[in-house]
């Protein structure tokens, strides 16, 4: 009897072992079901997210506000470049300029280096957004400038060109900005330079044959030095002499006759007679000479 007993009471425990165990295998299984099911759901918000949330970014540059709103001053950069680069090419050009009037209202303080992030990402959007960064705030062009070359240096010569044709009065605080940042690309940037100012080509010329090929930033600097120089002399040039008038010719006028008839003559007459200087033959007579 106790026999018995003791043996339903082990298999009665071995058979809550067993289910118990198998409780929590489901469990697991249920559990590892929902992880995989929270992943995917969370990749595929991702890949909408990417293809997405760029399109309507174009068409709302509050979007754009509200995307980069949350992010920290170091988190920008880099959130600015992503929504420049996930957006579609018809939409990068309205995206990239989004990106940089947010960062400047959000926090003025990272505007620069937002440039910098975008350009890096995103080279053929460096003119863009240089452009967008300096007429937003135009004290900083230099350091714009040279973030934004820096960057994408390869793109130095663009984003000269695109600064000139805006702010064309600022050209040599741009060339020389753009040269500090890409110091291989100073002949193409004096190129892009006498494109826009044409008074500057013979400078450009004779620079570019003294300077080595490599000193692109002291090229472009000295080009520039010798233009104010120029600029300075043509300014204090003297003018040319005005030309002499000729002489007035003399006026004539009329003798005036006043009345009151003769006049006698108030002097001393004095007489002459032909004894005292000889008497002078008729005919012609020859020339002696004093």
């Amino acid at each position: 009897m106790l026999l018995a007993l003791w043996v339903l009471v082990r298999f009665s425990l071995a058979v809550g072992r067993i289910n118990l165990q198998t409780i929590k295998n489901e469990l697991n299984i249920k559990t590892a079901m929902k992880n995989k099911i929270i992943s995917l759901i969370s990749g595929l918000s991702l890949v909408s997210g990417l293809a997405v949330g760029p399109v309507a970014f174009a068409s709302n540059s509050a979007d754009v506000t509200k995307a980069l709103a949350h992010a920290t001053a170091l988190e920008m950069p880099a959130k600015a470049a992503s929504l420049v680069a996930t957006a579609s090419a018809a939409d990068k050009q309205s995206v990239a300029a989004a990106v940089i009037k947010a960062s400047v209202k959000l926090s003025p303080s990272v505007a620069i280096d937002v440039v910098s992030a975008v350009a890096h990402e995103n080279p053929a959007m460096a003119s863009v957004v240089a452009v967008t960064a300096v007429t937003l705030n135009h004290k900083q062009i230099s350091l714009i400038t040279k973030a934004a070359a820096a960057a994408a240096p390869s793109e130095a010569a663009g984003i000269v060109a695109a600064l000139i044709k805006v702010f064309p009065n600022d050209y040599g605080v741009i060339a020389i900005a753009a040269a500090k940042g890409a110091p291989t690309a100073g002949r193409e940037i004096l190129a892009v330079v006498a494109e826009y100012v044409p008074s500057l080509q013979a400078f450009i010329q004779s620079a570019t044959a003294n300077y080595a090929p490599n000193s692109g930033d002291v090229l472009v600097q000295g080009v520039i030095s010798q233009a104010a120089a120029s600029d300075v002399a043509v300014s204090a040039a003297p003018t040319a002499p005005a030309q002499a008038s000729p002489p007035a010719a003399p006026s004539f006028s009329a003798p005036t006759i006043t009345s009151g008839g003769f006049q006698a003559f108030g002097g001393t007459a004095i007489n002459y007679t032909p004894a005292q200087y000889g008497t002078v033959a008729a005919g012609k007579q020859p020339y002696a000479g004093p």
